[in-house]
């Protein structure tokens, strides 16, 4: 595999935060190398190499998997990438993003497509009854009637948001999809159906949160479409998440 264009926001904020931690380590160093020179002058140069090597080592293995052509010898490194990624370079990168204002949403969303990217790797098929679709409530018409959060297929069919096309996707692929109003009813749902997989639409925002709070179980993100604005009448890409779903199944 190879790492494409989209990666590239969330690379070139994860690398300029790990410049940032190493400077202010080497001035940490710096600043309490006296009292350590007591226990040993070379001390200080000690603790500070290991600190360099462990982060350039952890950052190996994940550029390595990120950039491999997806070999057998690629394969066990994808566990440990998504782990560094999920649990130290995520946190550090949404660090940054408030410390410097920087545009979170694009950074959120070259997150997501890493994560895929990730996932995908491993070549790895899941049942369809294995993997469970989450989807957010606001794809729903703001002024519909129908509680489509108990049961989907209670659409009305009006045909005036997705749900009635998800619906029908569902029944034709064999495939469960459960409306979310929030991540506890999210994780209810995860807990209940226990699934292998899973697909989850949502913002970016949400989505990064829900891969972050699942891990390790493999959550593929789509982005939804949100020409209202946020959480209003939200759209999804029907056809991007029907290819979604033939690439993930057996």
């Amino acid at each position: 595999m190879i790492a494409r264009k989209e990666h590239l926001y969330f690379l070139k904020i994860v690398s300029a935060s790990v410049f940032m931690l190493t400077a202010a380590a080497l001035f940490f160093f710096w600043i309490v190398s006296g009292g350590i020179e007591r226990l040993s002058p070379y001390l200080p140069e000690y603790i500070f190499a290991f600190f360099v090597l462990s982060v350039f080592f952890v950052l190996f293995i994940f550029f390595a998997t990120l950039l491999s052509k997806g070999g057998i010898k690629s394969q066990p490194l994808i566990g440990p990438a998504r782990y560094i990624l999920v649990k130290f370079l995520y946190p550090l990168a949404f660090f940054i993003t408030s410390i410097f204002r920087i545009n979170r949403e694009k950074m959120q969303a070259s997150f997501i497509d890493i994560n895929n990217f990730l996932l995908f790797s491993p070549r790895r098929k899941v049942k369809i009854s294995r993997l469970l679709i989450l989807l957010p409530h606001c794809l729903q018409l703001h002024n519909c009637k129908a509680k489509v959060t108990d049961d989907i297929h209670n659409c009305l069919s009006c045909g005036k948001c997705n749900i009635k096309e998800l619906a029908l996707m569902s029944d034709k692929k064999g495939i469960f999809m459960a409306v979310a109003t929030g991540g506890t009813l999210a994780r209810r749902v995860l807990e209940e159906k226990r699934p292998e997989a899973v697909i989850a639409v949502a913002c970016e925002r949400d989505l990064s949160s829900g891969i972050i709070d699942s891990f390790p179980l493999p959550v593929y993100g789509l982005p939804n479409i949100r020409p209202n604005g946020p959480c209003r009448d939200t759209l999804v890409d029907t056809e991007a998440l029907g290819g979604l779903i033939d690439r993930i199944i057996a």
